[in-house]
């Protein structure tokens, strides 16, 4: 009884009965470890606590710095994941075996509705613009402030830009459906139309706008790759072993009886659901099934989006459309929220993750310990380490952004723009496609499946 009253005050400050309950040292080892601790003081004054304190921070947050393996509670991926295993831990009952079926056809639904929009997307810039007359963006007007005597000043009707007469697609090429018209009802006076009518230039209202919208849109994809990386991870680092993802644990240090009267538990507070082991076919099937195709929906999403973004002239279409583009990849999230049942919700709400770090050493440190190590550490640390730690103030996802940015807007002007003669970037030559069906290869990966078009271009860039 005594144990138990000592124990049940230890852990009145824990964060959560979970925390608790997976806690079972026998309060006679704790009385020594901090027997142990109080040997080696630091010192009693405040200046000397706050330097300790600080040392056991750094050295906490250094080690937790390898983070812990989580799935995604709020989408099906995680639910794909993660229900199968609790259900293969718990031998298959009937209900958790038919919520995990459940949720793999919902992943295959949220595969449909995902690849379908993107389809679209990908369909409307190359097929119907292209039957459009709509040439790409590339950099039609980005010297604007500099035409019309600069170099880049030559649109894709053939005249030089003023600020006066630059339009956006849809307005250019309803003046020019205008002017063709009048040449065809009056031929007789095709001179005069000429010299009347002026359709102007199609181009972009704002090159840099395009460049910061498609900066925005890659940001706000950063989640989600984040997403793929840890899913990896928790594939790579689990052990590879058929094991248990559900625990029962009762604390050692009273009865469970007494435990869950004087906590206030519930046999389900005694329930632990944790990420482990997995046998290597369901390792398998998470890379093929989730991981693998939700890496292929981001680059499609990625791409399109991009290709989308620099062929839009207007600056307010481009700035609601860097933020619009990433509900694609929302979508799962949606389809989590409405078709999931609560079973498959409620045990992802108590998953608890993978830790990749150890706490061990830092709890046996003495505080003299932790004081010397921490000096140790800021005073004589390996130049790797120091280089590691001043590379935290550029965060890493800045990086990747950035990277990723340059990746598709570079792959952007190589794919459809060519260097004119006076240095700018202009469309390539525009080819009708022969027919408008799209196969889902072409519209995924273009690259890689051609679309067939017509043999002479309907548009090629004109010359001064």
């Amino acid at each position: 009884a005594k144990d138990g009253s000592i124990r049940y005050a230890q852990i009145q400050g824990s964060e959560s009965p979970r925390e608790a309950a997976s806690s079972s040292v026998p309060a006679a080892s704790t009385e020594e470890l901090l027997k142990q601790k109080s040997a080696d003081p630091v010192g009693n004054d405040k200046d000397s606590r706050i330097k300790l304190g600080a040392a056991k921070l750094v050295s906490y947050l250094r080690e937790k710095e390898a983070g812990c393996l989580q799935v995604e509670v709020s989408s099906v991926y995680g639910v794909v994941l993660s229900l199968p295993q609790i259900a293969r831990s718990c031998g298959w009952p009937r209900s958790l075996t038919t919520v995990s079926i459940r949720a793999v056809l919902i992943l295959f639904l949220n595969y449909v509705l995902q690849l379908w929009i993107i389809y679209l997307i990908n369909k409307e810039e190359m097929v119907m613009n292209k039957f459009a007359g709509k040439m790409y963006a590339c950099e039609f007007a980005a010297r604007l402030v500099e035409c019309p005597d600069a170099p880049g000043c030559l649109g894709p009707g053939g005249t030089r830009y003023t600020p006066s007469r630059m339009y956006d697609y849809d307005t250019w090429s309803t003046r020019n459906y205008v002017r063709d018209s009048l040449h065809a009802l009056f031929p007789h006076l095709s001179d005069k139309i000429d010299a009347e009518i002026d359709p102007g230039e199609y181009g972009v209202e704002d090159n840099y706008c395009r460049y910061i919208c498609v900066l925005i849109f890659v940001l706000s994809l950063t989640r989600e790759c984040n997403y793929i990386y840890d899913m990896c991870r928790l594939i790579w680092y689990v052990p590879t072993q058929d094991e248990s993802w559900v625990t029962y644990e009762v604390p050692e240090w009273a009865e469970k009886d007494h435990i869950k009267q004087v906590q206030g538990w519930t046999e389900m507070d005694l329930i632990k659901i944790n990420i482990a082991g997995m046998p290597l076919h369901w390792k398998v099937f998470d890379v093929f099934v989730v991981i693998l195709p939700k890496f292929v929906i981001w680059w499609c999403t990625l791409s399109a989006g991009t290709a989308f973004l620099l062929n839009t002239s207007g600056i307010d279409n481009m700035i609601v459309n860097s933020t619009a583009l990433s509900f694609v990849l929302n979508i799962d999230e949606m389809v989590f929220e409405n078709l999931t049942c609560s079973i498959s919700r409620g045990i992802l709400d108590r998953l608890e993750g993978y830790p990749l770090y150890n706490l061990e050493e830092q709890e046996k440190m003495t505080d003299r310990q932790a004081m010397n190590a921490h000096q140790e550490n800021e005073q004589h640390a390996p130049f790797r380490r120091k280089m590691l730690s001043w590379a935290r103030i550029c965060p890493a996802n800045l990086l990747l952004c950035l990277v990723v940015w340059l990746l598709v807007t570079t792959e952007y002007f190589h794919s459809n723009c060519k260097k004119n003669e006076d240095g700018s970037w202009v469309s390539k030559d525009l080819y009708l496609p022969r027919g408008v069906v799209l196969s889902l290869g072409q519209a995924l990966f273009p690259w890689l499946f051609d679309l067939p078009v017509e043999g002479e271009p309907i548009w090629t860039m004109p010359s001064e």
